[in-house]
């Protein structure tokens, strides 16, 4: 009797889980594709056991929290060192938005440097006085010392706390920003951090590491974007203390907008090329050469056709031959699948992941290739999502831009960081400011049109061409005629170049938006 055929099914995830943070680790280290090492694709490839590491910086879904999750998951395995767990137990946003409307814009870095310093000796300090695997390496005297001599400092703890949880603390046990203030510049913090640098002195070195910092970016962009930098300032400062440098590694991850603003300050030049900060600048190769090493290792069932002698290419995957046509003419199938995702790895995995499902369709009914109304299909539905998340946190970035300067004093401030009415009602007016372009490619006067009508609707403390900007969904094009968008290459650019003679809006907000047409280019120029 003969056995029956399996039905060929692509699974929840050929590609990958495209939640980094969520994803189980032992399918992540599996799964994870690290490069070689080749030095050509710079910090993208890392090393798990680079100890060096203190910021990792990119977008939201290039992978930090994969990148970080490995680099924990090395040092856990080492018995020389303690490496505690990732954190992720944010602030609330509002605890973060009361901190930054208590201090003028001036110093807020320099308060969120101190209230981060704070937090982060705080924590150290209830893992070494309740983490049984450092407890057991403390003196007698330095334990007394500890809980005897710094109380009004440490707070009270029965289990070791995290860094975060330390920040939110510090910040809602004081209701004055002169409290808060008196707190963070009490005199006996001096003599603690001389302690702790004697206990580690005597300890194995401590690894911590802040994920997920990034998560609620969005509800309050230009807040998180000022707690993000006390964070990195104050982890690179922390990084040369004589006390804490070499025993203490505190690892980050931070958003590519807060190194962008970085580099706009004094101190830029300092973090040129700095050998603790990684920075995962996703580009077309880098991306291509992902996409690849994820085809290589789908099943046979997975691709239309696996050649003989090389590795299968996009092509081969999903049976396509010769050029597709694309915005900028006739362009290969690897490009019209990239220029419709934001260049993050997270995109190409959910991208990936549901052309999977066209290729099983394809072969149960017999065909050789996926048909071409499918893949424009599910891309133009994926690259629709894609535009209405990006969307999503350029409303929550206008919204924020609206808020009152007390609105943290008064407890009100949830209501244009968290409300979803709120935030939906501005999402909408968005998808309408950008709805009255009639096409992808536009002037500068078209573009100050919009501005205008944006300043109408929200007031001139927005800028909406740099949120667009800033969030990839506007851009330029270069004079090679080529579409540029916000990336790390372009850290310095925080806002959009004012010089150029075409703008474009990039395809997932064409799609998001709705009714806009896309000007394709042919030989001749456009049609």
């Amino acid at each position: 009797m003969p056995s029956k055929r399996r039905a060929v099914t692509a699974g929840p995830f050929p590609f990958g889980n495209p939640d980094g943070s969520r994803a189980d680790l032992d399918d992540l280290t599996r799964d994870f594709v690290d490069f070689g090492g080749n030095p050509a694709y710079g910090h993208l490839a890392t090393k798990p056991n680079d100890s060096m590491v203190r910021v990792i910086v990119g977008k939201l879904g290039a992978g930090k929290t994969v990148y970080l999750r490995r680099l924990q998951d090395f040092q856990a395995h080492q018995e020389s060192v303690y490496s505690d767990p990732p954190q992720q137990d944010l602030p609330k946003t509002e605890v973060i938005v009361k901190a930054c409307q208590w201090f003028p814009g001036p110093v807020l870095v320099e308060k969120w440097m101190q209230i981060w310093e704070r937090a982060i000796v705080r924590s150290l300090a209830t893992h070494l006085l309740r983490r049984p695997a450092l407890r057991h390496q403390l003196d007698d005297e330095h334990v007394a010392e500890l809980e005897a001599s710094y109380g009004r400092l440490l707070g009270t703890s029965l289990r070791p706390r995290s860094i975060y949880s330390q920040v939110r603390d510090i910040i809602n046990e004081r209701q004055t920003a002169h409290q808060l203030s008196a707190f963070l510049d009490d005199p006996l913090w001096d003599d603690l951090e001389d302690l702790m640098g004697e206990i580690l002195g005597q300890c194995r070195p401590v690894y911590m590491y802040l994920d997920a910092v990034d998560e609620e970016f969005g509800h309050a962009p230009m807040y998180w974007l000022k707690c993000q930098e006390g964070l990195f300032y104050q982890v690179m400062r922390m990084l040369r203390n004589h006390r804490l440098g070499g025993r203490l590694h505190i690892v980050v991850c931070i958003r590519d907008i807060v190194m962008s603003s970085v580099a706009r300050t004094e101190h830029a030049p300092r973090y040129h090329n700095e050998p603790h900060i990684r920075v995962l600048n996703w580009d077309r190769e880098s991306l291509l050469y992902l996409f690849r090493r994820k085809l290589e290792r789908l099943p046979p069932g997975l691709l239309m056709r696996r050649p003989a002698d090389r590795p299968p290419s996009i092509g081969d995957w999903l049976g396509v031959n010769g050029d597709w046509p694309g915005l900028d003419g006739s362009e290969t199938i690897d490009d019209y699948l990239l220029s419709h995702t934001r260049m993050i790895p997270r995109d190409l995995v959910s991208l990936g992941n549901e052309l999977s499902e066209e290729v099983v369709r394809a072969k149960q009914a017999g065909q050789d290739a996926v048909d071409p109304e499918a893949v424009r299909t599910v891309v133009a539905r994926c690259a629709k999502r894609f535009g209405d998340s990006q969307l999503a946190q350029c409303a929550n970035q206008v919204s924020s831009d609206q808020m009152p300067g007390n609105a943290g004093q008064y407890d009100f401030s949830e209501t244009f960081t968290s409300s979803r009415e709120y935030i939906q009602d501005v999402h909408d007016q968005l998808r309408e400011l950008v709805g009255t372009v009639r096409f992808d490619r536009f002037t500068r006067p078209e573009l100050d049109v919009l501005q205008d009508l944006a300043s109408q609707e929200y007031g001139i403390g927005t800028d909406l061409a740099s949120v667009l900007w800033q969030n990839g969904l506007l851009g330029y094009v270069d004079y090679l005629g080529q579409r540029r968008f916000y990336s790390l290459g372009d850290v310095d650019e925080f806002h959009l170049p004012p010089d150029v003679k075409t703008y474009v809006l990039h395809p997932c907000l064409v799609y998001a938006v709705g009714g806009i047409q896309q000007i394709e280019l042919g030989p001749d120029g456009p049609r």
